[in-house]
């Protein structure tokens, strides 16, 4: 993590959890409070300190803008908001908490985080790891917890950093900023207050939280989403990953290879338990994404129709995989639908790199462009090809690659655009499922069912560390890097090995198994284990 060189002399405000200070960020500096141009006044409960003015330059020059920050004490905790003016336009504001204990972050989904000396910024939202929902405690070495939260009710950039002093690293700073929506630009920005406790129990805290982000997104409760169809609800208790081609064009299993996977595992479970997901099945793995059909080498039409068919007489489901927002720049029509809605940052530059597709190691394979689906005519190029094919095949469900991308793109909420997305493909199929990629709280009621996260192939699942904010709305399987139980090869990932293969059952999590080629003949007894848990997640769960 990198910082200012320098310690910078904010005012700073007294509270019962430490002191606060507040930064003000525009596009261009970093600004402070004014202390000489401050009044603090008392109103109760509340603090309210007014600046008529903000410094720069590390507080040695004065300069425009103004803020006014409330801070409210009652009982066990404090409230800060803030409210800040830039002629510039505001880009973000931290609030600050400052000599605390340095500690463990506690409140992600990977359990806990460490924090090194260099310090440690966790983002929201994230749909793979670090914040589903912008809670973060961070656990003292003495046990107590200093939690915090935003009370915000859309989706918006949190980042919480923990800044251990460079001189005396036991002690730290707790950052949380927050971000303006960059498809409102704007002068004056109002925070959404951050709520600060010091517990010895998250559960209480957990509780308020869930309720707060349930009424906030009007998440649905799982056994009434209209979007759930009654065989996911009530019959599915295993997802088998069937991976097709890879990106080099090695092909795992074919259309018929598929098939045959599933007439093998329907000896050991009745197949109406099984959701069959095919990543890699529209041929080169992600090579052509913005152009889906199916792919003559691994079967062509007349495979794809058996598959589906076939599928259906053993009473399994059928889920092919489509990418939400990553197009092809070579595809024909690209700078038609998708050029002009690629995706941006706030200041305007758009995202760029990639994964390493063929152990080239260098990671600028640049043929392929994120797309923000709130571009209106990539979204319909998308949904049209979904329902296209779904009409021509019968298939039960589409997944959405990267579904949970959350960018602060100046051209277009991601969030609503995904919305849109699945409405549109709702539309023209009104009994396809949606599933998609990762998960944060905002997309809750968007998409039912979603891939767990991972932090480096390591799994990382939505339920923790609060099963009720997931599990009341959604359920989730195994990410498509999960390895297999024989090889440990992720398949058509990138990762290409990972030596986690079995899923903990729980009722947010449904038992997932990757198959290659050769898994069921060099791994029974692993693949035994994983249908034993999908028997034991059907006696529990459904």
């Amino acid at each position: 993590m990198q910082d200012l060189s320098f310690r910078w002399p904010h005012p700073r405000f007294t509270t019962a959890l430490g002191p606060v200070t507040v930064r003000v960020h525009t596009g261009e500096n970093a600004y402070g409070l004014d202390p000489d141009r401050l009044r603090v006044e008392q109103d109760g409960d509340t603090t309210v300190i007014s600046a008529d003015g903000l410094t720069w330059a590390g507080g040695q020059q004065q300069g425009p803008g103004q803020a006014v920050v409330r801070i409210t004490e009652i009982d066990d905790r404090v409230t800060v908001s803030v409210t800040a003016t830039h002629p510039d336009g505001i880009r973000c504001v931290a609030v600050v908490l400052h000599d605390q204990p340095t500690g463990e972050v506690t409140a992600v989904r990977e359990g806990t985080l460490p924090v090194p000396v260099t310090g440690r910024t966790v983002q929201y939202p994230n749909g793979w790891f670090d914040l589903a929902t912008p809670l973060l405690g961070l656990t003292r070495p003495d046990g107590i917890t200093t939690v915090v939260r935003s009370l915000d009710t859309e989706v918006r950039a949190k980042r919480f950093a923990i800044v251990p002093h460079f001189d005396a690293p036991e002690t730290c700073d707790l950052e949380l900023i927050a971000d303006t929506d960059a498809t409102k630009p704007r002068s004056r920005f109002g925070v959404p207050d951050w709520e600060l406790r010091r517990v010895t129990d998250l559960g209480p805290v957990w509780a308020e939280h869930t309720a707060h982000i349930r009424e906030a997104y009007a998440l649905p409760e799982w056994a009434g989403r209209d979007d759930v169809p009654a065989w996911l609800r009530d019959d599915t208790s295993l997802v088998v990953s069937l991976n097709g081609m890879h990106f080099t064009g090695r092909i795992f299993l074919d259309y018929d290879g598929m098939l045959d996977t599933l007439r093998r595992l329907g000896e050991k479970i009745d197949p109406k338990r099984i959701l069959a997901y095919l990543p890699g099945w529209e041929g080169r793995y992600y090579r052509w994404y913005g152009r889906f059909d199916v792919d003559e080498r691994m079967g062509g039409a007349a495979g794809f129709r058996r598959l589906v068919e076939g599928a259906h007489d053993l009473g399994a489901r059928i889920m092919p995989m489509f990418g939400a927002n990553v197009a092809a720049r070579d595809l024909p029509g690209f700078e038609t639908w998708a050029a002009p809605g690629q995706l941006l940052n706030p200041s305007g530059h758009t995202p760029i790199g990639s994964v390493d597709w063929d152990a080239s190691r260098h990671y600028d394979h640049s043929w392929g462009s994120l797309v923000n689906p709130s571009y209106e005519p990539w979204r319909h190029h998308l949904a049209e090809q979904i329902v296209r094919l779904h009409h021509d095949y019968g298939f039960d469900a589409a997944f959405l690659d990267i579904s949970a991308m959350y960018n602060n793109d100046p051209r277009g909420s991601t969030t609503a655009g995904l919305r849109a997305l699945v409405e549109l493909i709702r539309a023209g199929s009104p009994d396809l499922l949606i599933a998609g990629e990762a998960w944060f709280d905002g997309i809750g009621g968007i998409i039912p069912l979603v891939q767990a996260g991972h932090r480096d192939t390591v799994p990382t699942h939505h339920d923790q560390p609060d099963e009720a904010l997931f599990t009341g709305t959604n359920r989730s399987f195994g990410h498509v890097c999960l390895g297999d139980p024989a090889f440990g090869s992720t398949g058509v990932h990138e990762a290409g090995y990972n030596a986690h293969w079995r899923l903990p059952v729980r009722e947010g999590v449904l038992p997932t198994l990757t198959v290659v080629d050769g898994t069921l003949d060099q791994a029974p007894e692993r693949v035994d284990l994983i249908v034993r848990d999908a028997h034991e997640y059907a006696e529990k769960f459904l």
